[in-house]
């Protein structure tokens, strides 16, 4: 009997089910499988771009493919919940490594060993994939092939933006205790509450933040969150979707969708402002301990982030992409 309607029997659950999705289509580069585990309406969205469609996806998917031959991508977490009858949505965090051998995503190849973070977030109802949400450090795969920041932003600009984001997820997740934690926690920081981050974060919380970095305690915590929100002052930010669960021989975990949109208009993690108008899609794992949030993984397209602000400015060589200090 299958674990949701209109999901095969053999997927015991959401996450075996993701995990074969995962092992055709990108490690077993299963690419005629893409019309059978795609919706005919299914998007995708990275922050930078929206891809609409299946033939758009699989495009992509082999594109990395490509440049990214012996990717392997490793499930280091899954959550999901039911959201209807027959659909799940999901958030998973990944670990990935591949040798950089192809042409392609970033130019020329180096033949360097590069690992990365991913998280991403699903919407699958009757055993397709409906729309996913994908945020990469794309920021340490930079670091790691030797490729400037702002190189590669102004590559993006030779992307289209693609189609404005149309799918959403039916309600706002699950309706866990954990997940309206994080989603409140980090909602009161962008509101500019950030005192609650020495109140609510462990004194040796573990912190993975974008370009690979790793930080530790809320100190760290807080210089990140403050560096994002300066940059962004008068910009809108939302919780789109949360999830948490709390089992058996696990810590308490959640995690959040999130969105900051509008304008440059401060001195902070992205440099003096521009006034560009700009969308950031972030995604923000956590578990919780005995003396509060212990362990945190947010990543936001940091090069798909400075596109937009040069796409904006509409003269690529008059924008300094440096970052402000602090």
């Amino acid at each position: 009997m299958p674990f949701l309607a209109g999901f095969d029997a053999r997927w015991q659950d959401a996450a075996e089910y993701l995990d074969a999705l995962r092992r055709d289509l990108s490690e077993g580069r299963r690419l005629d499988l893409v019309p059978d585990y795609l919706s005919d309406d299914v998007e995708v969205q990275d922050g930078a771009t929206v891809l609409a469609g299946p033939e758009a996806v699989g495009t992509a998917i082999a594109a990395r493919l490509a440049t990214l031959p012996g990717l392997r991508i490793t499930p280091e977490e899954t959550l999901w919940a039911p959201a209807s009858q027959n659909a799940f949505v999901a958030s998973q965090r990944f670990q990935c490594q591949s040798r950089h051998d192809g042409q392609g995503l970033y130019a020329a190849p180096t033949g360097k060993i590069i690992r990365y973070m991913q998280l991403s977030d699903s919407l699958c109802a009757c055993g397709r994939l409906k729309a996913q949400w994908t945020v990469r450090d794309e920021e340490a795969v930079l670091k790691q092939i030797g490729v400037p920041l702002e190189d590669a932003a102004r590559w993006r600009l030779a992307t289209p933006p693609g189609s404005e984001p149309t799918a959403g997820t039916p309600g706002t997740g699950n309706d866990d205790a954990w997940g309206h934690t994080l989603g409140d926690l980090i909602y009161r920081i962008m509101g500019g509450e950030l005192s609650v981050i020495a109140r609510h974060y462990d004194p040796a919380a573990e912190l993975f933040h974008p370009g690979a970095t790793i930080g530790s305690g809320p100190r760290e915590a807080e210089a990140f969150w403050m560096g994002l929100r300066a940059a962004f002052p008068s910009a809108r930010f939302d919780v789109l979707h949360l999830l948490g669960a709390d089992e058996p021989l696990s810590p308490p975990r959640a995690a959040i969708r999130w969105e900051l949109t509008g304008c440059h208009d401060g001195h902070g993690a992205f440099g003096p402002p521009t006034g560009a108008m700009v969308r950031v899609l972030g995604i923000t794992h956590a578990e919780f301990g005995p003396n509060g949030l212990r362990r945190e993984w947010t990543l936001y397209d940091t090069p798909g982030i400075y596109a937009q602000i040069l796409r904006a400015a509409g003269s690529a060589d008059d924008v300094p992409l440096e970052q402000d200090e602090g």
